[in-house]
Formats: structure tokens, C-alpha cells, sequence
């Protein structure tokens, strides 16, 4: 039973960081939206990845350490 409790919470925690995060990202690319031309553009190119790819990144970073 203790190791289905634990189970669930760490589900748990990954599905809120994602969650989390995408939240930052679509905050994000709305204040992008708002600008326009060059800045727009610029603003744009300098969001962060979606979250398989930053959770890639992370783990490949980690791994190397």
C-alpha cells in the first residue's frame, strides 16, 4: 500500500510540473502575441521548448554531469 501511495504522488508531481510549465509557456507566448513585427518575431524565437523536449534536454544535462 505504501508503494502505491508513492506511486501516485510522484505521478502526481510530474503531471502538476508539466501542467506548470505549459501554463508558463502559453503565458509566455500570449505576451508575444501581443507585440508586433520584429519584436513579435523575436520574442517568439526566444520561447523556451515544449516539455519533451526541455525534459530531454534536462535528463541529457543531468546524465552528463
Amino acid at each position: 500500500m505504501k508503494i502505491f501511495i508513492l506511486f501516485c504522488l510522484v505521478i502526481l508531481t510530474a503531471c502538476s510540473q508539466r501542467q506548470i510549465y505549459d501554463s508558463v509557456q502559453t503565458n509566455n507566448r500570449n505576451e508575444c502575441e501581443r507585440l508586433s513585427g520584429v519584436q513579435r518575431k523575436e520574442c517568439l524565437e526566444r520561447l523556451a521548448p515544449d516539455y519533451q523536449t526541455y525534459e530531454r534536454q534536462r535528463k541529457e544535462l543531468l546524465e552528463a554531469q
